[in-house]
Parts: C-alpha cells; structure tokens; sequence
C-alpha cells in the first residue's frame, strides 16, 4: 500500500513537471537543430562548422534527427523526455542514500528549480544533469572506475566538467579507478573522431579556441547585474540552514553544487545552473527535513526562503505562460515559408545577423563551408572571414538572409569583410518581416 502511494506521488509530479513543460514558453536553440542537421548530412562537426563544445549532445541529436526527422516536435520530445529521465534518475539516487520522503521532496523540487532556470530547452548543460548526478552515486558509492567513464561521458557533453573534478577528487580514494575510467571513455572518443577524420579540426575548436581562447575573447564575456545574481543564487540559500544543522556532513552537496554553477561563467545564463539543480533539490529537502525540531533562527529564515522562493517562481510562471517557442515566432514561421517557396532541398542560402536554424527548418545548407557563428571572436580570427568570401564566390546562394545591424548588442556586430562582399554582388529584393532577402545582382 505504501508502494503504490509513493508511485502515484512520483507519478504526479512527473505529470505536473511534464504539463508545465508543454505549456511554459519552450526554447529552440538554433544550434540545436543546425548542428545535428549537417551532421546526419555528412557536413560534420568542426570540420564543417565552428563548433566550441564537445560532440556528445550533437551526436545523440543527429541520431534522432535521422531516425524520425529533423523539426521542432522532435527536438521538443527529446528534451522533454531528458528531464524526466532526469526527475527519475534524482529519485532513484536520493532514495537510495537517504529515504523515499526525501527523494520525493527531491524531485518536487528539482522540477520546480529545473522550470525556473530556464530548463525548457535543450542545451549541453541539461544533458550534463543526469549525468553528474550518476556520477555522484558512483563516487559515494566507491565505484570509481563507472564514475571516472561517466564523467569522460560529462566532459564529452561540455567542457566544464571538469569542474566537477574538484569535489570527486575530495571524496574519491582510489584515483587510480577513475583515471582508467575516463581514459578508456576518451580513447573511445578519440577514435571516434579519427575515424570521422576531424581529430584536428576537434582540438583546434573544442580544446584549443573553447578553453585557452574563447573565455578571454572580446564580447564573449557577459556578467550578471546586481539583480540577476541575487534571483541566480538566491535558491542556493537553502545550504546554510543545512550546514548549520549537520555541520560539515552535507559539505560535499554543496561542492557539487558549486561545480554545477561554474558553467553560468563566461556568459551568464540561468540555463546554465542546471547541473547544481539536483544538489540544490536534496539539500532543500534535507534543509526542512524536521522542521518542527528546528531552532527559531533557523525556523525564521526557512520561511523567508519559501516566501521568496514562492515569489520567483510565481513571477517566471506569469511571464512565461503559453508564451510559445522561442526562436520559432511568427516572424520565423514567415521566412521559412519564403524560402521553401523560392529555393529546392538542398539548395545553398546565406544567413546573416539572423537565426541560423533557417538552414535546417528549409532543408537548405550553409553556403560556406566551414559555417562558423557569425560573433566578433569567431569572424575576427585570421582568415575566416576571407574563406567565407571564396566561399560565396563559389557557391553563389540563391538568396542571401540578412537583419538590420542595431547600435548595440550582438546584432551590432558586422563583418566587415563579408558584409562588403554581399553588399557589391547582391541587391535587395523584398522585406519578409523585418529580414531582407537579398538576390544576386545577375
């Protein structure tokens, strides 16, 4: 009898989690559609585009694409049953350390921090979420050699993994495990990408230019204000009650926690806090676990916590409501109907100071090749913008996509280079809701 109550309470979470997800405003990433587009159309990472991140999202992407399809709907249905997953790897790894009421505490709260830190969209950090949880069971549970192969796995998905370096070489004993773990996880990687022959084009994107380049890159580098950072951290305030109750007993929560918010940093996002997300949803259930015992102090500031807490979540529940997808407005919709009717599949466009999921929605490919992001610390780098010229001298687009440059932002940006190119060999030919689309002057 007990067993069914618990199953029908998990049950009515992941519904709950699940109907909120379908009807809170869903973000469509255009990498997430682009990259694995090309890439189930043999134009692969880092040799065929400028990709900064680890292989591991794209590849399980570009497998879902090529078995049901590129489009919205899939990428939708892959990310939504990642967060799932995700609520249940966070039940079966607390109940398993500590109780059934506390991992049912868990997941509540985790579906609630997921939603509001802009969880409803895949990105390389949401995949990161089940992963660095099993990771911690295999840690706590001296099972080095499976946490040292799922980390590989983590880093593999995103580079700022390795941050989660710190609190597992805290708590693990034999190092030795883990080390052949990963090993052996990345030399399967390796292979992977030799054999695809883009081992090169991988380091040079992915290692070198994402870790030793791109953090210190002009533009690259965007802080929270004031505002921002207290919204992003005040959920993390359940850990002081938490220390104070059980002392340094649940410290290493909080380094996994710690680890998890490392990616917000260069360019701060809320999204980038999901893989603290499941340290923060235990610690706030060991946090008011016996709440009745607790000191007044303490009793004061849980409920100042759920006040707020409230507060935050009622505010991002009002704003994002029905709000649709973004990335596929109206305005989206409108040039993906132009192009499909003025070009044929696999034609070659050129997008400009636009949105690069274009390319995927209309079946059309990218007229240079690499494609790179058109951002100053990508342009700028010597010759990329000289390649792209050959490039469209060669291809000859049919029809070139371009938003108005604004004075400010990362739609400021102009490459020059590129920009001059089209301007003297393109004319324009019509406006589609607010994006030119230019066509060859012959």
């Amino acid at each position: 009898m007990e067993r069914r109550g618990t199953e029908m309470l998990i049950l009515g979470i992941l519904i709950g989690h699940l109907f909120l997800l379908l009807n809170l405003k869903f973000t469509a990433w255009p990498e997430m559609l682009l990259w694995p587009y090309m890439t189930i159309h043999a134009l692969l990472p880092y040799k065929d585009a400028a990709i900064v991140h680890t292989p591991h999202l794209v590849i399980d992407l570009a497998v879902i694409y090529k078995i049901f399809g590129v489009g919205l709907i899939q990428l939708k249905v892959y990310t939504w049953s990642l967060i799932i997953f995700s609520d249940l790897v966070v039940y079966w790894v607390v109940k398993r350390f500590w109780n059934k009421k506390i991992a049912i505490s868990s997941v509540l709260l985790f579906a609630i921090w997921q939603l509001f830190f802009d969880g409803n969209g895949i990105w390389f950090d949401l995949i990161l979420v089940p992963l660095a949880l099993i990771t911690f069971y295999l840690v706590k549970n001296k099972r080095y050699f499976w946490a040292g192969m799922f980390w590989a796995f983590m880093f593999f998905t995103k580079q700022t993994a390795v941050f989660f370096l710190i609190p597992i070489f805290l708590s693990i004993k034999k190092w030795k495990e883990f080390v052949f773990g990963t090993v052996f996880v990345l030399l399967i990687w390796t292979l992977i990408l030799a054999v695809w022959g883009n081992l090169s084009d991988f380091y040079h994107w992915a290692i070198w230019y994402a870790i030793f380049v791109l953090p210190r890159a002009q533009g690259q580098i965007q802080l929270p204000d004031v505002k921002s950072l207290i919204i992003s951290l005040f959920p993390f305030l359940i850990f002081v009650p938490l220390i104070i109750k059980t002392k340094t007993k649940n410290i290493s929560l909080l380094l996994w926690a710690v680890a998890g918010m490392m990616g917000a940093y260069p360019r701060f996002e809320y999204f980038h806090f999901q893989p603290a997300l499941p340290f923060l949803a235990i610690a706030g259930s060991l946090g008011v676990a016996d709440i009745g015992k607790e000191k007044k102090f303490i009793k004061v500031f849980l409920l100042f916590y759920f006040i707020g807490s409230l507060y935050l979540f009622a505010n991002f529940f009002v704003r994002n409501w029905e709000e649709g997808t973004r990335f596929y407005e109206q305005e989206v919709v409108d040039v993906v109907r132009f192009v499909k009717a003025n070009t044929k599949p696999e034609d070659k466009i050129f997008v400009m100071n636009w949105w690069d999921n274009i390319y995927p929605l209309t079946g059309t490919y990218p007229a240079t090749d690499p494609w790179v992001p058109q951002l100053s610390w990508y342009q700028e780098l010597p010759g990329i913008q000289e390649k792209e010229v050959s490039d469209l001298e060669k291809s000859k687009p049919k029809l070139i996509l371009l938003q108005d440059y604004t004075d400010s932002g990362l739609a400021s940006y102009k490459p020059q280079k590129v920009y001059d190119y089209v301007m003297v060999n393109y004319k324009f030919r019509e406006r589609i809701d607010g994006i030119n689309v230019l066509v060859p002057n012959k």
